[in-house]
């Protein structure tokens, strides 16, 4: 009797460990990591993987069996590096079959320099500049039309004003890219931003509702964890100690970054 139940022990501890295993396909480096797009993007031909070195600006593009495909030598402003990526996609911007994107330039030294919102496609050609924007949401309307919402962060700016500029945008083409950055994103954010010392996030959790709130460095490096919950309308987080850099906050299913000079 003691054999036979061992064996069923053995044989159900076999399942707990093959069922619903995945296969590792491939693994890449890459020197700049996007938390809410996860370097991969659809175009017409299928899944795309991407790694970027965004001080270079060699963008390398792997298709669904991670062959290299195409490298992409993206133009750098004087100055500045590439922070973020948006909409990238085949069919977004205009009807041609290559591929399109747009960049978020920062300053590499900090200081009051702002950002900069550039169209770019798969040759390095620049198809339109949207000005010292920080930010670029894509949201589907009615009929099946696109918007894209740019948007300029008020601490960014010289004068400093007080209200956040956004620009909006109708887009001629349809788009296979399912994570583009959406309106709702826009809700989740901090202030200022950028920031020397201090850092207020909006909670996004309802009353009641616990959570973590978590910071990377753009590495991937978790540098804060803290347990908050939904009784208040901001985190307000000392970021004293943090170096020059651009950082990643996540929250409640909601991803966002920061600049700290």
């Amino acid at each position: 009797m003691k054999k036979i139940i061992l064996g069923l022990i053995a044989t159900f501890g076999i399942s707990i460990v093959t069922f619903g295993q995945g296969t590792l396909e491939h693994s890449y480096q890459t020197k700049r990591w996007q938390y809410d797009q996860t370097n991969a993007f659809k175009t017409d031909a299928g899944l795309n993987f991407y790694t970027l070195d965004n001080s270079t600006g060699t963008l390398l593009v792997y298709n669904a069996s991670h062959n290299l495909i195409k490298t992409i030598n993206i133009p750098i402003p004087s100055g500045y590096i590439i922070n973020y990526l948006y909409g990238i996609t085949d069919k977004l911007f205009n009807a041609d079959a290559l591929i399109e994107f747009i960049i978020n330039f920062y300053y590499e030294s900090g200081g009051d320099n702002p950002d900069i919102l550039t169209l770019i496609n798969e040759n390095g050609t620049i198809l339109q500049q949207y000005g010292n924007k920080s930010e670029a949401y894509i949201i589907k309307g009615t009929g099946g039309a696109f918007k894209m919402i740019t948007v300029s962060n008020p601490y960014s700016q010289l004068p400093t004003v007080n209200n956040f500029e956004y620009d909006v945008y109708s887009l001629p083409g349809t788009t296979l890219n399912v994570t583009s950055n959406t309106i709702d994103e826009n809700l989740f954010f901090g202030y200022p931003n950028p920031t020397q010392n201090f850092i207020s996030i909006t909670n996004n959790l309802q009353i009641g509702q616990n959570g973590i709130l978590e910071i990377f460095d753009m590495n991937g490096k978790k540098l804060l964890e803290k347990n908050v919950r939904g009784e208040n309308s901001e985190i307000n987080i000392d970021v004293t100690e943090f170096t020059t850099g651009v950082y990643i906050y996540k929250l409640n299913g909601k991803t966002n970054r920061f600049v700290k000079k």
